[in-house]
């Protein structure tokens, strides 16, 4: 080898060895003619092995298989296996793990010479990090899947870009959501921009567990915790949103079930007078905006004593319930009636002066009047029953208190009841200012 040959021998073994993985390159006959120090050192292979020069791929070949990186079976055939394998070497990519447990991407490469390359990547810390995150992502999506939760993506338009886990909260299939807004979602699509979740996500604000009343695919109403950040790119730039939502139906039932009981009586499901002392005081507020009068009645049914005494509290709770029925059938849907007392109901009229609140009245007792009640007893299977109506007037100037309109409706009832029963009177409002 003259000077410039050994020279640019020296060379090529300096450049590879600095290379980050191992390399060999062998002729056709399958004698190494370069081979770095990475490449031992990954291999574990002595210095004794390349004592006397570079070892051919058979003496390579031996040594692995008689320390059993090929596997149990006899030395010298394993070796001639590999080295009759190269002999029509092809590009080929494989991994391989070592008894020591590293495992090794190699990459082989034809030369035109008829020889080849071979390059060895350490890959151990990749597949163990690889291995991880599937871990960790099966142990998430299982998480997701046995849980009341799913997660999503939004793009910066708000439709949705991934969903995993929504089918058995929602019932719709991933691919069925994708490309719609989050508000797709909503039961009230036409007030969904008013929903506290897209105000957030118009504002580019977080949102934390925000309870949204949801669809499922049969139409049925589910309710959903909804969290939630904005995503910026590397450049601060907002993408979009990543959220996820928690089927809280079972408890926001549960809830709504206890504020039905505390707002509302028992017997007949009207709101209680907690309820309607709330009201009240809205109504109030929203008088003294528009500045129209607020009307209330009250309704006493007559002889009420003596169905109880007659027929037992079991009819006396049947004949509450009728009239109960009677009374909300006949009016508005802003009207609010409460049973107030044993016999006793409240009406409570939005925008409603005396005149027309006694007309409503006057509806109301002909109704009650016509109205047979089925108490199912055998010696006297119907009742009629009639009540006495008081109608008080509040305008929007008074400084009235709710029990001192009540007062007022009473002293009428009271007259009704004097006049005669089953007939309405009303207890004049005191001119403003009075």
């Amino acid at each position: 080898m003259n000077k410039s040959s050994a020279t640019d021998q020296d060379t090529l073994q300096t450049i590879i060895d600095f290379l980050p993985g191992g390399i060999t390159m062998f002729t056709a006959e399958q004698r190494m003619v370069v081979c770095n120090q990475n490449f031992r050192t990954l291999l574990e292979f002595p210095d004794s092995l390349f004592a006397e020069g570079l070892p051919t791929l058979y003496d390579l070949a031996l040594f692995n298989a008689n320390r059993g990186e090929y596997g149990p079976g006899d030395p010298q055939a394993l070796a001639a296996q590999v080295s009759e394998r190269a002999r029509s070497m092809q590009r080929h990519v494989f991994e391989r793990q070592r008894p020591n447990g590293t495992i090794l991407e190699i990459r082989g490469e034809p030369l035109p010479s008829g020889g080849w390359v071979s390059i060895y990547t350490d890959i151990t810390d990749r597949k163990r990090n690889e291995e991880n995150l599937r871990r960790v992502k099966d142990m998430m999506s299982a998480a997701i899947n046995f849980s009341p939760t799913f997660i999503w993506e939004t793009n910066a338009e708000g439709k949705f870009t991934h969903l995993q886990g929504i089918e058995h909260i929602l019932g719709f299939a991933e691919d069925e959501l994708l490309g719609l807004p989050y508000r797709a979602l909503l039961c009230d699509v036409s007030h969904s921009n008013d929903c506290e979740v897209n105000q957030h996500m118009q504002a580019l604000e977080p949102v934390e567990r925000v309870v949204v009343e949801a669809k499922n695919k049969a139409g049925a109403s589910v309710w959903l915790s909804t969290s939630a950040q904005p995503v910026l790119d590397a450049g601060g730039h907002y993408v979009g949103y990543r959220g996820v939502d928690v089927d809280v139906t079972e408890i926001t039932l549960a809830r709504l079930a206890l504020e039905e009981l505390a707002l509302h009586d028992p017997l007949t499901g009207l709101a209680n007078r907690r309820k309607f002392v709330d009201r009240y005081q809205f109504e109030r507020l929203r008088q003294s905006r528009v500045g129209l009068p607020l009307t209330l009645l009250m309704v006493d049914i007559d002889h009420f004593k003596l169905v109880n005494d007659n027929f037992g509290h079991i009819v006396g709770d049947v004949c509450l319930k009728a009239v109960a029925d009677v009374l909300a059938r006949q009016l508005r849907t802003v009207d609010l009636i409460a049973r107030f007392g044993g016999e006793e109901f409240l009406v409570l009229l939005s925008d409603t002066d005396t005149t027309t609140g006694k007309l409503v009245a006057e509806k109301l007792r002909r109704a009650l009047e016509n109205h047979v009640i089925d108490i199912g007893l055998e010696a006297q299977p119907t009742l009629q029953i009639t009540a006495s109506f008081g109608v008080a007037t509040i305008l929007p100037a008074e400084d009235l208190t709710l029990e001192a309109l009540i007062e007022r409706a009473d002293g009428a009832v009271y007259a009704a009841k004097r006049g005669g029963r089953n007939r309405v009177c009303s207890a004049e409002s005191p001119a403003p200012g009075v």
